[in-house]
């Protein structure tokens, strides 16, 4: 390794451990000169390296300074924002996004948008690797490139299954707008309970055994609006059961590249490529691109490329080029690795302050859902508290939150509200969990 390149992996390292911050200051170039007994123009390359990457920045006369691009940012004169779960796109990641598209540029130079089912080849050809090292075992041939779960899961909802049924099978609660979506489209829906122990199997066994149900949609990982996640044995189970009834998983794994969870695999990996549609999307960790992943078993191929051709007639299904250009961009390059591996490490450190926060709380009153992974977790009041009223009440300070019951094909009057860590910083969340509490108190007791 050069001198050089041993600076940038030592800078690297203090960020993800958070010996440096965002607005760090970093040494002088004589300082880290004599630090590692190298020259002053090793560690400006050092520096340009790391700047090339928008890992910092520069500002003339001053020196060099740890970016926060990177990192999820509240926007603070706005409020305080908790209702979204969708990162803001701030003036470093379109820094970043011009590095990636010029790498793409490269790449790109002598291609042009085909209008297939598939995409540009060099980004198909790296996919199956690339998903192999979070378990998904599957080749180029099953790989769709998308450009958002919601899309498919529209046509998926209005096109016929191998399985010949009808019936869509939802989580209560679940993704709000395909919930909606399902609703005004009136479509055959059956609902099972999900809650912070997960869901009952056997339920699950009967609904699978006499309902007709084309597939069930699920949210494995990161569960909006809860933030849980099935364990182990509760993936490998649901997989089991919707290959031996002849149903299937549509696996929505939309914050994928984000992983706390110790060793985990997919429903996907258990399911033997057969009966098993995942869904993976990039806005979270890209939001200034529209692009996933759909992975299909062989036996879905053909009903696949039909609804795919068929929705050109009324929805682009295909990312934009410089979606796509983009994300090669990223898997090529470490730029994503490390900002998945940053965004994860300030996710934990939110969560922990959620867990800090309500386990000094009354459970009578407030009880804690989730919070275990990903952006989102809910609250739950006693009966006695009217969620509308609480959100009324945190607008008038500048505190937003959704209540969770668009989140209910059929809302049983659950007095919840959903948060979402992705738009403030810690000491944020903190005031504003300290705020829920004080207000929902009053509630409580007027």
């Amino acid at each position: 390794m050069k001198y050089y390149e041993q600076i940038v992996a030592d800078i690297k390292r203090n960020i993800q451990n958070n010996k440096y911050k965002p607005g760090d200051k970093l040494p002088s170039l004589m300082i880290m000169a004599n630090q590692y007994q190298v020259s002053k123009g090793t560690v400006l390359k050092a520096y340009e390296t790391l700047e090339k990457q928008c890992l910092i920045f520069s500002k003339p006369q001053s020196g060099y300074y740890i970016a926060d691009g990177i990192r999820i940012q509240s926007n603070n004169h706005e409020g305080y924002h908790l209702e979204t779960g969708n990162p803001l796109v701030n003036s470093h990641l379109f820094n970043e996004m011009k590095q990636c598209l010029n790498i793409a540029a490269e790449l790109y130079s002598f291609k042009t948008l085909d209008l297939t089912v598939r995409g540009v080849d060099s980004l198909n050809e790296i996919l199956p690797s690339y998903l192999q090292l979070d378990g998904i075992y599957t080749s180029e041939k099953n790989i769709y490139l998308i450009q958002g779960i919601m899309q498919m899961l529209t046509i998926f909802s209005n096109s016929p299954f191998p399985n010949g049924k009808n019936t869509i099978l939802i989580e209560e609660p679940s993704y709000s707008f395909y919930i909606k979506y399902l609703k005004e489209m009136k479509l055959p829906v059956k609902v099972i309970k999900r809650d912070q122990y997960g869901i009952d199997l056997k339920e699950l066994e009967r609904i699978f055994k006499y309902e007709k149900i084309k597939f069930f949609y699920t949210i494995p990982r990161h569960h909006n609006p809860l933030g849980t996640y099935y364990d182990h044995q509760t993936r490998k189970k649901i997989m089991e059961l919707a290959i031996k009834y002849d149903v299937y998983i549509i696996e929505d794994d939309y914050f994928s590249h984000y992983d706390p969870i110790p060793k985990y695999l997919p429903l996907y990996y258990f399911s033997n490529r057969d009966h098993c549609i995942y869904l993976r999307s990039y806005t979270k960790t890209i939001p200034f691109i529209r692009i996933g992943i759909a992975v299909v078993d062989d036996d879905f191929i053909e009903t696949m490329d039909k609804m795919t051709k068929l929705s050109y007639y009324y929805s682009y299904h295909m990312p934009s080029l410089v979606s796509q250009a983009t994300l090669e961009a990223y898997i090529r390059s470490d730029i994503y690795q490390f900002q998945s591996k940053t965004i994860a490490k300030e996710i934990q450190s939110k969560l922990k302050v959620v867990k800090k926060i309500t386990k000094e709380w009354d459970n009578q009153i407030i009880e804690l859902i989730g919070g275990k992974s990903g952006y989102y977790f809910t609250l739950k009041f006693s009966k006695k508290i009217n969620s509308d009223l609480l959100v009324k009440k945190l607008e008038k300070e500048d505190i937003y939150v959704s209540t969770n019951h668009s989140s209910y094909y059929n809302y049983n009057n659950e007095q919840s509200i959903r948060l979402s860590i992705s738009r403030v910083t810690k000491a944020e969340l903190e005031f504003v969990l300290k705020r829920i509490y004080q207000i929902a108190i009053k509630l409580y007791n007027s």
